[in-house]
């Protein structure tokens, strides 16, 4: 691996405080065999130097490279069939989507986060309903996808055990099927348990996938437990899950109360959230990062804080399928550490945490000047340092400092200052306000470049496309017509299911256009 200078008309090292960073004006980064070694000034690397090949110009920002800390698919379930609709509904809808490689699938979407400045990726990957829910052929073709194309990658195979489609006031899937009719109700069952293993089952795979790719045998691969959801998993499997990744110093990513059915199940099912649930198991701490938590409360936002848990803010996924807006001032006021993800429906079917920063950024702006919303500081956090942190890559990666890895991206400026901008305006504020996935011209990940120029080093792109395109030019399998046939004879007994079960006589949950 070479070394060279990375040089950029400013340097974003790291943030430093809610409206603070270090900024280093005509700096450079010199990175030797993907090492971070000095961070400063351009001329004065360059003098001591002279033989570095240099990487930018006065034309760039330098920043870290960007963290997705929740990621599912590359093509979206839109893409693939399944329509826009609350969660609940959307989860049995997806069960009819068209099937894809999973190798071709996730090179698409490294392909969208490369192109946008992501350079970390959490895959939080399901093998998906009706089939088995975790698989060593299937584990070694989503870490190839991200080895191809030169990405940093957390690997996080879910899990669930029960519940995994239907959860609520009324109860979980056992409950849902004896309201349907005899023969739908087998089949449904019969489909679900297709996805359930028993943790005698599940451990093993889990062991070899950590033997081949954990414990940083491989530089820019990672391997997170990934148990789906608090219901979709038995309290037997959460603790396994969470025992595993304690025995291989690693850690937990767990979807959370991502929608209020998910938090009345806690109430009918433990008289208690959720969160409190996985609290009551000692399953909560530094390494763990909680999903969504759309539907936390003040006591379990206070929970998280004390025991510093992680949360993943999805903003773009929430506002998608309805799920709702994160309480995430309150969850920073608390001290809770926020990292940032596009989940599997962002609002533009992409992966752009550009577009997530600048959404995180304005949705939280609670009427009042009294409230404080997310600075454009906190958001780059979210997307850098706290993804790596939530990522399980620790200290290695999220800042531009000696010691770390090599993960930086180019940023072309002129695109954000033209015509005009005024020289007052700090930078990470014109970053996170005006930048764009577009601007976005070199990514090197681990001192590597894998995009210069916009042109991606490592991916066949216009290859990738057109084997995708040829995948799923075809007719349905019978496989893929059996899931839309039951998701289609399911659907309005889930939606009866559900019906008339949101609470309507309480306090709002959140203070969004609420008279105080």
């Amino acid at each position: 691996m070479a070394s060279s200078l990375v040089r950029g008309k400013y340097v974003i090292s790291k943030v430093t405080g809610p409206n603070s960073a270090v900024v280093i004006s005509d700096g450079a980064v010199l990175q030797q065999d993907g090492l971070i070694v000095e961070v400063g000034e351009y001329q004065d690397l360059r003098s001591r130097y002279p033989n570095e090949e240099v990487i930018g110009s006065s034309n760039y920002v330098v920043m870290p490279g960007l963290v997705n800390d929740h990621f599912h698919v590359g093509l979206t379930p839109f893409q693939l069939g399944a329509p826009d609709l609350p969660l609940e509904m959307w989860s049995l809808a997806r069960i009819g989507s068209r099937y894809i490689d999973p190798y071709l699938d996730q090179l698409y979407g490294a392909v969208q986060m490369i192109e946008s400045g992501t350079t970390t990726v959490q895959a939080i990957h399901s093998a998906g309903r009706g089939v088995a829910p975790v698989d060593m052929g299937v584990a070694d073709k989503v870490v190839k996808a991200y080895q191809d194309s030169g990405m940093r990658v957390s690997y996080a195979p879910s899990i669930a055990d029960q519940n995994s489609m239907v959860a609520g006031a009324g109860g979980g899937e056992e409950e849902f099927a004896s309201r349907m009719p005899g023969d739908l109700a087998e089949r449904y069952r019969s489909f679900m348990a297709r996805s359930y293993w028993p943790v005698d089952d599940v451990m093993p795979v889990l062991e070899e996938i950590c033997a081949k790719y954990g414990n940083n045998r491989h530089e820019r691969v990672q391997v997170v437990m990934a148990p789906s959801n608090v219901h979709r998993c038995t309290d037997e499997m959460l603790v396994a899950l969470k025992d595993m990744a304690t025995r291989h110093s690693t850690g937990v990513h767990i979807h959370l109360q991502e929608t209020v059915y998910q938090k009345l199940y806690g109430l009918q099912a433990w008289n208690k959230t959720p969160l409190q649930h996985l609290n009551d198991l000692g399953f909560l701490g530094p390494e763990i990062t909680c999903g969504h938590s759309v539907w936390a409360t003040d006591e379990d936002i206070a929970l998280m804080a004390a025991t510093g848990t992680n949360v993943c803010h999805n903003a773009s996924s929430n506002l998608r399928l309805q799920s709702g807006i994160a309480p995430i001032g309150k969850i920073l006021a608390a001290g809770v550490r926020v990292a940032m993800g596009s989940d599997e429906a962002g609002i533009n079917d992409d992966k752009d945490l550009f577009q997530e920063m600048r959404m995180v950024l304005k949705l939280h702006r609670v009427p009042g000047i009294e409230n404080t919303p997310p600075t454009a500081y906190q958001v780059l956090q979210m997307a850098t340092v706290n993804g790596a942190y939530a990522s399980m890559f620790g200290d290695r990666i999220g800042t531009l400092e000696p010691g770390k890895r090599a993960d930086i991206i180019l940023l072309d400026l002129r695109n954000i200052e033209e015509p005009f901008l005024d020289p007052e305006v700090p930078l990470v504020d014109a970053v996170v306000h005006r930048g764009r996935s577009i601007d976005v011209d070199t990514v090197i990940v681990d001192g590597e470049i894998v995009m210069r120029d916009r042109q991606l080093t490592k991916i066949d792109k216009e290859g990738l496309f057109k084997e995708l395109k040829e995948a799923l030019d075809r007719p349905l399998t019978s496989q893929e017509e059996e899931r839309r046939e039951l998701s289609w004879l399911v659907e309005p007994h889930l939606r009866q299911f559900y019906q008339g079960t949101m609470p309507r006589d309480t306090e709002p949950h959140t203070n969004y256009n609420a008279q105080s």
